[in-house]
């Protein structure tokens, strides 16, 4: 009779090897933690010696999606935290179920017909003290309401990273009257120093959150007000990376963010904008990126603005336009201090006049890295390597992929 020799391994080195199983972030599967051809439900069901180590393996049930409109979610919820053990978790709720508690109501007003829907959110917060990172994402404004008011909604000692989205209609009628904040919730989160906004989630309606430790924010959203709301509630951002539109109207005055560092414009299901800029005076950034901005919204004049009006002392710049944009070498030109240079869709008018100016000593002097993506090749690049301060060697490399 054959043995297996998974058999033999001590449990500490089949736990260990069942963990490398689980899907990774460079997979899209990396929260599908319930599917049963994946990791952990898979290695459940290939024999019971299998299933009694990864039923002991704490590490692959700190990972959780669950599906907030499914009457099961709590059980699921209830057996993954019970296998959990005390590792920190990371917890994704969607797909609420929507309707059900009006704004005018309270929860006591519904509690017993649909006191599920909540429950999975306070088995959470008993265990609150392990949560890492946490989504919630399309949520309705009525279950937000309901959070902020649950008793413990505002202590998550090992909390890092928090995503939320809010329902995204609820907004226009909540700006009719005065927007209500939350209170409390995730207000001692002394961790917490990542924050995602998806969608028109006002930044003012997490008033409650300790935004003065946050160093990096994410917004993905129709309205750049919004943007600027979260920079300046934000003081000590370092890091920030957004996917908007353009303004629908003018600002008073320009916002002064001394702590930012590094900023990326994105797009999400739609185009980004860079009219933020012309709001904005960042005198400590060093990392730009422009990333899928259309010609007509990326203003030429206004850039070269908020570079001399910030004086920022660049060192990272990448910017990705549209591929019938012709760039302006002053644009790159005006950034003296650039380490690293990126631009895709360059066209031969840029290539002529960029490289007319290498004979100039004064001219990107710290340049040590430059990449140009072609617009039809993605893989196609040049590469200039300088030394000692000065363009020394200029070393031409096309890798072209069919």
């Amino acid at each position: 009779m054959l043995r297996d020799p998974f058999s033999t391994l001590p449990c500490e080195i089949a736990s260990e090897i069942f963990v490398h199983c689980l899907p990774t972030s460079y997979t899209d599967r990396e929260w599908n933690t319930a599917n049963p051809r994946e990791a952990p439900m898979l290695l459940l069901h290939v024999c019971r010696i299998w299933r009694e180590i990864a039923i002991g393996t704490p590490a692959l049930w700190a990972k959780m999606e669950l599906s907030m409109h499914n009457a099961h979610c709590h059980d699921t919820a209830l057996a993954c935290l019970k296998r959990a053990k005390a590792c920190p978790l990371a917890v994704k709720l969607h797909h609420w179920a929507r309707g059900e508690i009006d704004e005018e109501d309270t929860w006591s007003d519904k509690e017993d017909e649909y006191s599920w829907l909540i429950s999975p959110f306070q088995t959470l917060l008993g265990c609150a003290h392990n949560l890492k990172f946490l989504e919630l994402s399309a949520i309705p404004l009525g279950y937000m309401r309901e959070l902020d008011r649950l008793s413990g909604s505002c202590n998550f000692p090992l909390l890092q990273k928090l995503a939320i989205g809010v329902e995204a209609e609820v907004w226009s009628d909540e700006s009719e009257g005065e927007l209500r904040p939350c209170v409390q919730l995730f207000a001692n989160a002394p961790l917490l120093c990542e924050l995602s906004l998806i969608g028109d989630t006002p930044p003012v309606f997490l008033g409650s959150l300790p935004w003065n430790q946050l160093t990096k924010y994410t917004g993905t959203t129709n309205h750049l007000d919004l943007c600027i709301e979260a920079l300046r509630l934000g003081t000590n951002l370092v890091e920030c990376a957004l996917a908007a539109n353009g303004i629908d109207g003018d600002f008073v005055g320009i916002l002064i963010h001394s702590s930012l560092k590094s900023l990326t414009f994105f797009s999400h299901e739609w185009w980004c904008s860079t009219d933020i800029l012309r709001f904005l005076t960042l005198p400590a950034l060093e990392s730009l990126r422009i990333l899928d901005c259309p010609n007509e919204w990326f203003q030429y004049r206004e850039f070269l603005e908020f570079l001399t009006r910030s004086s920022p002392p660049l060192r990272q710049f990448a910017i990705r336009l549209d591929p019938r944009t012709a760039l302006s070498v002053d644009i790159v030109l005006a950034m003296s201090g650039l380490v690293e240079l990126e631009i895709w869709n360059p066209h031969d008018t840029f290539f002529t006049a960029f490289f007319s100016y290498f004979d100039a000593v004064a001219v990107l002097p710290q340049l040590q890295h430059l990449s140009f993506f072609h617009p039809h090749h993605s893989s196609k690049k040049c590469c200039i390597q300088t030394t000692g301060g000065s363009a020394r060697r200029i070393n031409g490399q096309m890798e072209c992929q069919s």
